[in-house]
């Protein structure tokens, strides 16, 4: 396996800047994964890593040595695609060994590896290798062409193209966990692209975010989603993103509207007296840090109800108060009396608040005491 290093990698797609000068070290035996909305640069990386682009400027290294210059085939990768790109003439297990007939490997050979690949992807054998593409659903059809790409010998990196996409949501569910516990068990660099936040969440070992051809935030997914370096990846990630509310900060409290939260705790006094100097900041707040209670309680917030979500266990409550909507995660066993309509009050914790200046969205680090709570 290997480490790989992009170094100041530009790319243009006409007069479009697509990659802004951005350079990322993946480490040995991680799975990294690559998110970020639809058009941001995910598959072009990938495509630069696999050796398929060419035309950019910068370098890229595979374990200190500089492979920029090398063809795909010199750089011993295994590619999955988010459409599979198998042969539809072949039938399932043909498709698995394509790669090792093409290099003319003995029929013994290749019998011995599909084995042991069938036993990594759990296809069936009896059930599935015999047939054509169009009998397979298409979670099956996923596990061939993952098959197809672990079936080499000792490929340096596995790169993963959006290949749960085309899946339903219980199938996809499924091959989650069997692609995470198969990376697992190579012991692969793996580089994986999805525009799933929650399948980067699930999948990686670490995450980079991409927007506008920069990366934005490399980390664990416990920081990404606890500890965002600003208010797009905040809202990119959790099932409803980030409840955002504008607003200034006075004799040490946020305030908005007619409420105001004590947040002494979050910085400093030095940084609380020069926040009072913004005209707007913004408080975040993850749906699921948002209690509520039919009856008003100090310091809660009224708010109508204006629509539910249910999705068991849990259910959204999209509320309506001023001019914003605040999403509520909770327990649909917690919810019996609540009805579209209804007058309910909402209570933040707010020890997970995070805030964030509106200009550039970046955020406003808290104390290193604070981030515990989160």
């Amino acid at each position: 396996m290997s480490e790989i290093f992009l170094q100041d990698i530009t790319k243009y797609y006409g007069k479009n800047l697509i990659l802004d000068n951005i350079s990322l070290d993946i480490s040995d035996r991680e799975f990294f994964v690559i998110t970020g909305p639809s058009g941001c640069g995910k598959t072009t990386v990938l495509r630069i890593i696999a050796g398929l682009d060419t035309d950019y400027s910068g370098k890229i290294f595979f374990d200190g040595f500089d492979f920029t210059n090398l063809s795909p085939c010199q750089r011993n990768i295994s590619m999955v695609f988010q459409d599979y790109a198998l042969y539809p003439n072949l039938v399932a297990k043909e498709n698995i060994t394509f790669p090792l007939k093409l290099k003319k490997y003995p029929q013994e050979k290749i019998s011995q590896k599909l084995r042991s690949t069938i036993d990594l992807i759990d296809i069936g054998v009896e059930r599935y290798l015999d047939y054509l593409l169009k009998e397979l659903s298409a979670g099956h059809k996923q596990r061939v062409a993952t098959g197809r790409a672990i079936i080499k010998e000792s490929p340096r990196v596995f790169l993963m193209d959006e290949p749960l996409s085309n899946l339903d949501a219980k199938i996809r569910m499924n091959t989650k966990t069997y692609l995470k516990k198969l990376v697992t068990q190579l012991k692969s660099t793996t580089v994986y692209v999805t525009a799933d936040s929650s399948e980067a969440m699930a999948l990686a070992d670490r995450i980079g975010v991409l927007n506008n051809g920069k990366f934005i935030q490399v980390g664990s997914p416990y920081d990404i989603y606890y500890h965002p370096e600003n208010m797009f990846v905040a809202d990119f990630f959790g099932t409803l993103g980030i409840n955002f509310i504008y607003g200034t900060v006075k004799n040490k409290k946020f305030c908005f509207d007619d409420y105001n939260f004590d947040i002494s705790h979050y910085t400093n006094n030095a940084k609380l007296k020069e926040l009072y100097k913004e005209p707007e900041l913004v408080l975040g707040i993850r749906p699921e840090n948002i209690s509520f209670s039919v009856k008003p309680m100090e310091a809660s917030i009224k708010s109508k109800v204006d629509l539910i979500q249910r999705f068991s266990p849990k259910a959204n409550i999209r509320c309506k108060f001023k001019n914003y909507i605040l999403n509520v995660i909770c327990f649909t066993k917690d919810m019996h009396e609540i009805f579209r309509g209804m007058d309910i009050y909402l209570n933040f914790d707010i020890s997970k608040i995070l805030l964030f200046y509106p200009a550039m969205g970046n955020l406003i680090p808290p104390l290193a005491r604070f981030l515990s709570h989160l």
